[in-house]
């Protein structure tokens, strides 16, 4: 009874310290974006222009696929200038979560000089991994704003929201990712399921539809995708004009925050062992 009780209390202490020990290593966790992002792209030609290069083709390809071949219209909208930026945003929050989950299953696999010769806070590079994802996210949202303003002719002031928007995609990635990055170390099959997953999950989220659009059980399950609410919401505020809906909001900010703290803590549990199997 008294180790029940204590659990929670022990739970919260582990989580905590992990999550001081980040705030503790911020340039840390600076200088391993930078060196993410520059060796990226170093020995390539045409360097950062790929961050925009590659989303580019994708959309290209995706549009001629769906709205050309397909025919797809978005809603009552007939006019691909509608479906194309509303594919974009889907592709948007797509990215940074498998770009952030995707990558997690080889971080500590592949870094093993940190986890056996020096003491490093491994809770990092996750988040690491994240902040990298952003940083592409970021240029990517530029490209928008400017799709906005050339096929729209407008640009609404409730994009000062997106932000708000985007905090339950950021939790739900990086507990993601630290869970599998834990997992990833014991099951080294990982890597090879969360790339499937993830090619799924293009496809079971409204990427290419919209949420109205679909039948009313896939609707429900919609509902559970973590990946439904941030790219509903980010086209209500950049391409509708739409107010934030609130409601969904702190639902899917708490759901996130629960996602991220257990991550976190079954990464921190799991950490102790890492060496004994790297």
């Amino acid at each position: 009874m008294a180790q029940d009780m204590y659990w929670p209390d022990m739970k919260t202490l582990i989580v905590t310290g992990a999550l001081r020990s980040i705030y503790d290593h911020r340039d840390l966790l600076r200088s391993l974006v930078r060196r993410e992002i520059e060796a990226k792209y170093r020995a390539t030609t045409l360097g950062l222009l790929w961050v925009v290069i590659y989303p580019l083709m994708m959309l290209g390809v995706y549009t001629f696929v769906f709205a050309g071949v397909f025919g797809a219209r978005w809603g009552d909208r007939g006019n691909w200038t509608d479906f194309v930026p509303m594919l974009y945003c889907g592709l948007l929050i797509h990215a940074v979560f498998s770009e952030t989950v995707g990558k997690a299953p080889y971080l500590i696999v592949n870094n093993p000089n940190y986890v056996k010769k020096v003491v490093f806070p491994l809770e990092l590079l996750p988040v690491g991994g994240l902040l990298s994802a952003l940083f592409n996210a970021a240029i990517g949202f530029v490209l928008l704003l400017l799709m906005a303003l050339v096929l729209k002719q407008t640009l609404h002031w409730t994009v000062v929201f997106v932000p708000f928007a985007l905090l339950p995609l950021v939790l739900f990635s990086v507990g993601f990712a630290w869970f599998v990055a834990a997992l990833g170390v014991f099951f080294r099959d990982i890597e090879q399921l969360i790339g499937v997953l993830l090619s799924m999950l293009l496809f079971l989220s409204p990427v290419f539809y919209s949420v109205e659009a679909a039948p009313p059980i896939a609707r429900t399950l919609l509902l559970i995708n973590p990946l439904t609410y941030p790219i509903d919401e980010l086209r209500h505020l950049v391409l509708l004009g739409n107010l934030p809906h609130w409601q969904p909001w702190l639902v899917n900010t708490v759901l996130g925050a629960l996602v991220a703290w257990s991550g976190l803590w079954v990464f921190e549990r799991t950490r102790p062992a890492f060496a004994d199997v790297v």
